[in-house]
């Protein structure tokens, strides 16, 4: 929680755009301004357990951007409070004369194999909600702050396989359906074909925490007009994208996060109170908490500038099988006054 331009957004970043450069050996560019430009340097420190089906064992794995290179180095101390074997580092930059960023030659070569099997695992098809892939490897879902669901007339529908519905290190969220293969419907009409249970349970999940009183509800799917329709009153009126700002806010988080995670999974969204009343934004932070709750897998980073949104989470007070934690996020240099 923070004032504008105090720094929240760019945490965010940070975080999806390390995990971002899991997907490849090299990158045109890091994607941040300030690494682009020479200027910046972001290190992402993770607890990872490494198991081959034989052994296992606990690492730090570091993934260093830009050009002050390692920002902190663990200790011998530092590793043991985490019972983490050995500290590793996958370095990206830019080497002298290329324009390309890439691997740098000094990362630890147990973090190059792990890089690697990430990359060998891209592409992989989602079979089942809340849990993705088949394997544990970590996914990011960032939902920027220009989140929600587009209104498009979605010409041309066809059945076909939607965008990002595959294992990759990160999937960004923004505004969602400015394409049919990007659009929810996509997925429920996906899904429904399929016919593996997941529409069906997607729809549960809309029915039960979005539209709780019962006047509006999500139907199975209408297969003439490849469309997921709602009900108003009992009489089928809209699509989704006719729905609120801030319903249709819901709708995309919950059926993004049950549809795209694994079983490793780090969920940053921005300005979670974005188009939401405070009776929405209460039940969206005890859906994220009950879901943490659920799936060890999962966890939520949030940032807010609303305080009874802070005061919700409880990052103080103890709940069995959460750990939380907030902070207030303040700028640290500030131009001088005039």
């Amino acid at each position: 929680m923070g004032p504008n331009g105090g720094g929240k957004t760019t945490l965010l970043e940070a975080i999806a755009t390390a995990m971002s450069m899991l997907g490849a050996a090299t990158h045109s560019r890091y994607g941040m301004i300030g690494l682009d430009e020479g200027s910046g340097g972001v290190q992402l420190d993770a607890l990872v357990h490494l198991d081959d089906g034989r052994t296992g064992e606990t690492f730090i794995i570091s993934i260093v951007l830009g050009a002050p290179g390692l920002l902190k180095n663990w200790s011998e101390p530092d590793l043991q409070v985490l019972n983490a074997s050995a500290q590793l580092v996958l370095r990206f930059g830019i080497r002298p004369g290329a324009k390309t960023v890439e691997r740098m030659a000094d990362s630890t070569p147990e973090a190059i194999a792990f890089a690697d099997a990430i990359i060998a695992q891209i592409g992989e098809p989602t079979r089942s909600l809340f849990g993705g892939s088949a394997t544990a490897f970590p996914t990011v879902l960032y939902f920027p702050s220009d989140r929600g669901i587009a209104r498009n007339s979605h010409d041309g529908r066809v059945i076909t396989r939607p965008d990002q519905l595959s294992y990759a290190p990160v999937h960004t969220f923004g505004v969602d359906g400015t394409t049919w293969a990007s659009s929810l419907d996509n997925l429920f009409v996906w899904f429904a074909w399929l016919g593996d249970g997941r529409e069906e349970l997607c729809r549960d999940i809309v029915n039960r925490y979005v539209f709780r009183d019962g006047s509006k509800a999500l139907l199975e799917v209408d297969r003439e007009r490849l469309r997921a329709p709602i009900s108003v009153d009992g009489t089928v009126e809209h699509g989704l994208d006719q729905l609120s700002s801030g319903e249709r806010q819901l709708v995309q988080l919950l059926v993004r996060i049950a549809s795209h995670m694994t079983a490793a999974t780090i969920v940053l969204i921005d300005e979670t109170e974005q188009h939401l009343h405070l009776v929405m934004r209460r039940r969206l932070i005890t859906i994220i908490k009950d879901w943490a709750k659920e799936h060890a897998g999962l966890n939520f980073y949030l940032t807010s500038h609303q305080t009874d949104s802070l005061r919700i989470v409880a990052p103080k007070v103890p709940e069995e099988g959460l750990r939380k934690f907030g902070c207030l996020v303040k700028p640290r240099f500030r131009a001088p006054r005039q």
